[in-house]
């Protein structure tokens, strides 16, 4: 049996996204007195540009028309858990997708689950976490190659990075896994991890390029507040 991606995706998205560690929170008692250091609790919370960023994303009008598919979905019971999360609830802008979804709210955490043919995508929100003082240092974040420093056309990762840098998402990294491809990114003053649970794994459809572009497709369901 795969690994739970509910806790899974907590885990990666709050680690991934700090200088130092970050987890979903989940109390751990001490095993002995030489065991290192507890973490330490900490909500996130969003900055002016994050603020500034949330109201206009509001204010999209493709946002609002998929916020209407929402409320005549078979989801649509859930239309007011999301608008009360405290979570930005980011969702698929295919209404689509949109109609198989699935809203599992938490403390200051979401999951929303929607179908695409054989594969599951699972999209995780949290502004809780812990920080970890023993963790390692954390791989970088992906970045686009500095101008000029080759001469061929970019790659499909790179093109789908670049969409999500100018979608506003911040600290993206993308993860093959053995049932597909994670990423994880932040957004709103917020962590995310976008888990893809494929039917064909090393398939075309399920790489990190395409990842990355459905992550920066994703728009603002509600929530926030």
């Amino acid at each position: 049996m795969r690994r739970s991606v509910l806790t899974g995706s907590g885990l990666l998205a709050a680690a991934l996204l700090a200088g130092t560690a970050w987890t979903q929170t989940r109390p751990q008692p001490p095993v002995d007195p030489d065991a290192p250091p507890a973490p330490t609790a900490v909500v996130l919370a969003p900055d002016r540009a994050d603020a500034a960023a949330l109201a206009r994303a509001r204010q999209d009008p493709l946002a609002t028309r998929l916020r209407a598919v929402l409320a005549q979905s078979p989801a649509r019971a859930a239309v007011p858990q999301i608008q009360a999360s405290t979570v930005p609830v980011l969702g698929p802008s295919n209404p689509a997708l949109l109609a198989t979804a699935r809203f599992l709210p938490g403390d200051r955490q979401y999951t929303l689950v929607v179908r695409d043919g054989e594969t599951i995508i699972e999209i995780f929100g949290t502004t809780r976490a812990l920080r970890s003082p023993a963790a390692g240092p954390l791989p970088a974040p992906l970045a686009p190659p500095p101008r000029g420093a080759a001469t061929r056309g970019p790659t499909a990762l790179e093109r789908s990075l670049a969409q999500a840098t100018q979608a506003g998402l911040e600290q993206i990294r993308a993860e093959r896994t053995e049932y597909g491809v994670d990423v994880s990114f932040g957004r709103f003053g917020a962590v995310y991890n976008v888990s893809f649970i494929c039917g064909a794994p090393g398939g075309e459809d399920c790489t990190e390029a395409e990842a990355v572009a459905f992550a920066a497709s994703l728009v603002l369901l509600g929530g926030g507040q």
